[in-house]
């Protein structure tokens, strides 16, 4: 409605908004003291306030914090089609998915490759455990401490679960890059078909199917585990950083 209609001073719909506007603006004002100190709160309204401080030093990025083995967040584990990224087919590795008793099977396969592994490295079985319990509370700090809550007090199965999953690691990436003879040598003894050992080279790149590396370096930290250690760079290097690079 233009300005001129009916006479009147109003512009339209336009100039009625203003009215009520410039009417609401004629209320008297409440002061608020920003500084009110006169109300008193409970425990619990104290707790709620600080809840924001904590909050604000939570959100800040610790970089000298070490990155820890952890399930993945909930909201990937409710997509079935993510599940093939961490959840290993075959074999377990770490602590995350030991006890799945699907892959039950997988523990005999983890035993006798470490128990090859044990016979090629030349060094004393017992030695090699030792070496691995002696640094249980190194190897502890890499997970996520609520993964730990059932070995608080279960050193010797840690210990052990490390050892065994570490053997079987390097033994089975050792018969990939080793001679020709080492691999057939420990092949036919195995009686593992091809397609299970892919599955099993597979499992070990999943997101909460690790373990320390820590615990590969104890294992390998004679003379003659230099060149296990060496098999698992060539490992990495062809099955992480190589496609990396490529894409």
């Amino acid at each position: 409605m233009s300005s001129t209609e009916e006479g009147g001073d109003a512009v339209g719909a336009v100039s009625t908004d203003q009215t009520i506007i410039n009417n609401n603006t004629n209320i008297d004002s409440v002061s608020i003291d920003m500084r009110c100190t006169d109300v008193p709160l409970s425990n619990g309204e104290l707790a709620n306030l600080q809840s924001l401080d904590k909050a604000l030093d939570g959100g800040q990025p610790n970089l000298t914090a070490n990155p820890l083995i952890r399930k993945v967040p909930s909201t990937l584990r409710r997509t079935e089609d993510f599940m093939k990224y961490f959840k290993p087919k075959v074999i377990s590795i770490g602590l995350l998915h030991h006890d799945d008793p699907t892959l039950h099977e997988s523990k005999e396969l983890k035993l006798k490759l470490a128990a090859h592994f044990v016979k090629n490295i030349g060094v004393d079985k017992g030695s090699l455990y030792r070496n691995m319990k002696k640094e249980i509370d190194g190897l502890r700090k890499c997970y996520d401490p609520k993964e730990l809550e059932k070995y608080s007090n279960d050193n010797e199965k840690l210990a052990w679960m490390f050892f065994v999953d570490g053997c079987a690691i390097l033994q089975a990436i050792y018969m990939r890059y080793g001679t020709y003879d080492d691999f057939y040598a420990v092949y036919g003894q195995l009686f593992i078909k091809n397609d299970l050992l892919t599955f099993v080279y597979s499992d070990m790149l999943l997101l909460e199917n690790q373990i320390p590396f820590r615990v590969l370096e104890l294992l390998t930290s004679s003379s003659d585990g230099e060149q296990f250690m060496k098999a698992i760079k060539r490992f990495i290097d062809d099955t992480v950083i190589t496609p990396a690079e490529d894409r």
